[in-house]
């Protein structure tokens, strides 16, 4: 998972364009399960803009996920207009 702020410049098309680089993750990264992505609805003052959940099968689909040119892309838009990231990785436990 990963919350982002941006600068207030990264709005509009531009942001659209780089959240439907993100959602296309899916359709080119085989190790990613399951990508989404959602808006703060609260506006609360600790609240981040957007958040990002991944799912992969393990931690070796993470790391191929790191590694992937198109989501090097990707961070190569959001790193000079994010203003705050916040991530963890973690396992989920199998459920019945």
């Amino acid at each position: 998972m990963a919350v982002f702020r941006f600068v207030p410049e990264f709005a509009g098309a531009e942001r659209e364009h780089w959240v439907s680089l993100v959602l296309a993750l899916e359709g080119q990264i085989p190790e990613l399960r399951r990508m989404s992505v959602g808006v703060d609805v609260l506006g609360g003052p600790a609240s981040h803009e957007l958040a990002i959940v991944a799912d992969f099968d393990d931690l070796a689909g993470l790391e191929a996920y790191t590694r992937h040119p198109a989501h090097a892309e990707v961070l190569r838009i959001s790193g000079p207009v994010k203003t705050s990231l916040a991530t963890v990785d973690f396992e989920m436990p199998d459920l019945p």
